[in-house]
């Protein structure tokens, strides 16, 4: 039997990773903080910070919990506009 996916989206999936690392570092820039400060804050390394943002990393959804939650940010489940 095969699935039928009658959800439609205009987005691929590297779309969608690449808004979010994009949304990521823009949160950052404007709370004025390096990758360090957001490293610091949050109990991690700047390295990972910089693979997130390169997209070398694809962290998971703990990890990002960890690293917003610490700035008072958090993720969400949004409807793709």
């Amino acid at each position: 039997m095969r699935e039928i996916n009658y959800i439609k989206i205009n987005k691929t999936f590297e779309e969608l990773e690449s808004d979010f690392i994009k949304e990521f570092i823009f949160m950052r820039k404007t709370n004025n903080l390096t990758q360090q400060l957001l490293a610091d804050y949050s109990k991690t390394t700047r390295e990972k910070i910089a693979r997130i943002e390169s997209r070398m990393h694809s962290p998971s959804i703990k990890s990002l919990i960890k690293i917003l939650g610490s700035i008072g940010y958090t993720i969400k489940i949004e409807k793709i506009k």
